[in-house]
């Protein structure tokens, strides 16, 4: 309870949006990229279990921008 004011927020046209909510929609976009660069590629017969393929991705990604945006230092 004494840790709820350490989560980052950001100030967006005066609505506070946290960072989590921020770095999710950031992975997804980047997962969206992702995922239209195999489709161009062919690479969609070799990805077998495809939603767990997709569902690391997403996480990979929405992490690797929290990661480097928000994490403190």
């Amino acid at each position: 309870m004494t840790m709820t004011g350490c989560d980052p927020q950001l100030n967006l046209a005066g609505a506070y949006i946290p960072a989590w909510l921020v770095s999710l929609l950031g992975g997804l976009f980047a997962f969206w990229l992702c995922h239209l660069v195999f489709l161009r590629l062919d690479f969609l017969p070799y990805l077998k279990p495809l939603l767990l393929v997709y569902i690391a991705l997403i996480n990979l990604f929405t992490c690797l921008i929290w990661f480097f945006f928000f994490a403190a230092r």
